[in-house]
């Protein structure tokens, strides 16, 4: 068994230490963020589909891109100091054991790695394939409480992306370990509710995946409150196109327009509740 403790940094100030957010998840076919949430009894690592899945072929089942994966988050509950906090993960164990869901038609899938203790759910017990590697134990986490749905969103609102843009290389490699979380700052740049798409003007790289997007809220005059409103899908190209009609051959750029797409975090609840 191990203690988590539900996170207390959704109040008035974001958080003492923004590596308690998002969740580095590498395996032997790349790397992506994610993040934990509680939800009823259980707790889930969440994160977007690519992250976990390759490319369906056809009608056929999409296949995990590798059967194992390790995690990584940051923690303060049940030590003084903040800490890491490392799992290994067997997804295949899990993927057979039905805990882990994605959905069909968006960037979103999630693992049920604890189970709560129903009379108390700061208890918690490592689902089969959820193992400790960490010498400290115990999360922080975020609950339904602490969720914002698209209908909810508003366009021009502030919000911090979290994630590990380990794909960043260069001078950032000799002065930033990549193993260690970014912070990003933008704004909600549009919402279409009909098809339940959102974009934010904050660029995000590769690595960046299944991070949790987060909206400042002022409900009131001296209340501010900081909300999950989805995870990061990807950057949106922007793409130029030249062409030499006298050598018949053009060439096309695309590069980071800085957008991002944001898969809400509806899509992530209803996986929970189907």
């Amino acid at each position: 068994m191990a203690v988590v403790s539900v996170m207390r940094c959704f109040s008035a100030t974001l958080v003492e230490d923004p590596r308690m957010f998002p969740a580095l998840i590498m395996h032997e076919r790349g790397m992506g963020s994610g993040f934990f949430l509680q939800l009823s009894n259980s707790v889930y690592l969440i994160t977007a589909k690519h992250v976990l899945f390759g490319e369906s072929e056809g009608t056929n089942a999409l296949q995990l891109q590798s059967p194992a994966a390790v995690v990584k988050s940051y923690s303060r509950a049940g030590t003084t100091n903040v800490s890491e906090r490392i799992f290994n993960i067997n997804l295949a164990q899990l993927m057979s054991a039905g805990e882990i869901r994605y959905s069909t038609n968006r960037d979103v899938a999630l693992a049920r790695v604890e189970q709560c203790n129903s009379n108390d759910t700061r208890i918690v017990v490592h689902l089969p394939g959820f193992t400790q590697a960490s010498p400290d134990s115990g999360l922080n986490l975020a609950g339904i409480q602490f969720t914002c749905r698209t209908s909810e969103v508003d366009v021009g609102a502030e919000v911090y992306m979290f994630g590990y843009p380990v794909s960043l290389t260069g001078p950032i490699s000799t002065i930033f370990d990549p193993a260690e979380p970014l912070l990003r700052k933008g704004v909600v740049a549009g919402v279409n509710l009909r098809r339940k798409t959102m974009i934010i003007d904050c660029p995000s790289y590769f690595g960046n995946s299944g991070g949790p997007v987060i909206q400042v809220d002022h409900p009131s005059i001296g209340v501010t409150r900081f909300q999950i409103i989805g995870l990061v899908s990807g950057f949106i190209p922007f793409q130029e196109e030249w062409e030499n009609k006298t050598m018949r051959y053009s060439h096309v750029l695309k590069s980071n327009s800085g957008y991002t797409v944001v898969e809400p975090i509806d899509f992530a609840l209803d996986l929970v509740w189907k």
